[in-house]
Parts: C-alpha cells; structure tokens; sequence
C-alpha cells in the first residue's frame, strides 16, 4: 500500500480505535506541511532562502499534491514558507485523506454516542497491518547504530518529531535518534520551530490573561 507522509502522519496520529492523539489544529499543520514534504521529495518543489521554489510544475498525478503544487505554480514570486504553510491550513485535509484511508481498507469511519447525547465520529482501524507497516518503519530508523533511512522515512520522522508524534504514537521508540535525523530535515525543522513558537506565544497569553475571555 502505497501512502502519502501526510497518509502515514495519519496513520500514527490516531489511535487503533481511532481517537487522535494530538491537538487536532496541530495534526492539521503537520498534514500540510507533509503535502509540501511529498513535493519536494518528488522534486516538485524545493526550499530556497526560506521560501517555496517550484522546481518542476507538472502534475504529481495525486488528488491531494497537484492543488496545492498548481497554487504555487501560480504565484509570480515565490511565496514565503511562513506565509504559506499557515495558509495551507485546512482540516477539510484531514478528511479527504481519512476517506482515502477508508478506501483502501485501512481504516473506517464511526460516529459513537456517549452519555446517550453527544456524538463523535472516530476512525478505527480497519486493517492493523497498514499503521504497523508504518509503525515498523519509523522504528526500525530509530534503532541506535540503524543504517541510515531513505529520504520520505526522514522527512515522516521530522514532521512526527514536530508534532510529538513519535513519543505519543511510539512510546519505546528512541527519542534522542528522533531528535537526530529530525534535525536533518530542513522541513521539519522550520516546522518544529514553528510549533515551538505558536506554543511559547499561548503561554504568554495565558500567563497575561489573554485568550480566557469568554
């Protein structure tokens, strides 16, 4: 089965009965910036001075790349990553990738009822195989002394280690190595910096009174 890094960022940010495990604004991020990562590993894209270059516009030939690939194609300069990831944000994302997931078997999608009033729709796992294929490889790169991963590998791992997804979703998984090959992925370092700067500001927020309103 052949997924997309924003399919397997899925994959390892639910639980097997389908429950997130992450903030889903974060989770949503973290899709869109895996959207950028599949381009640039396919050499759609590239980063260039801290902005977004189109290297080669022809389509990718995915539902899910080729939008957002002909949106860069058409800007006249290249627009600035953080300018444009921000406004990749989208959770309607999150839902055509769970759906796609939902086709091939992967997963399925429930709506559940608690204290007999509120619904909420999850999506469990359908077929464990497809999270643990996933799972297997982001742990066998973690192994100390492991050879080193393949390109798409790194780049899941960097973005999983933004969002905390690899002590979340791989609790025995080497942290420390997470932390080292994250570090190789330019990407995922400018969205771990990201993330780390939106929570750094939340707190200030808090600590002012700010956001408490209501």
């Amino acid at each position: 089965m052949d997924l997309l890094i924003a399919e397997e960022l899925l994959l390892l940010g639910y639980t097997p009965k389908g429950k997130p495990l992450v903030n889903l604004e974060l989770l949503d991020y973290t899709l869109s910036a895996g959207v950028l990562a599949e381009l640039m590993i396919m050499a759609r894209i590239e980063l260039r001075d801290g902005r977004i270059v189109v290297t080669d516009p022809a389509p990718a030939g995915d539902a899910e790349l080729d939008p957002a690939l002909d949106r860069l194609s058409m800007r006249e300069q290249p627009p600035a990553f953080e300018e444009w990831w921000p406004a990749m944000y989208t959770p309607e994302r999150r839902a055509r990738l769970l759906e796609r997931l939902a086709r091939r078997g992967a997963v399925t999608a429930e709506v559940r009822t608690y204290l007999k009033v509120f619904k909420e729709e999850v999506f469990p796992e359908a077929d464990p195989a497809a999270r643990e294929s996933v799972r297997r490889r982001v742990l066998a790169a973690l192994e100390p002394g492991a050879a080193e991963p393949d390109r798409r590998t790194v780049a899941l791992v960097s973005l999983a280690h933004a969002a905390r997804l690899v002590a979340k979703a791989l609790p025995k998984a080497d942290r420390r190595r997470a932390a080292e090959l994250a570090a190789r992925d330019r990407l995922g370092g400018l969205v771990a910096a990201a993330f780390k700067q939106a929570a750094g500001e939340s707190v200030g927020k808090l600590a002012t009174g700010g956001g408490l309103a209501g």
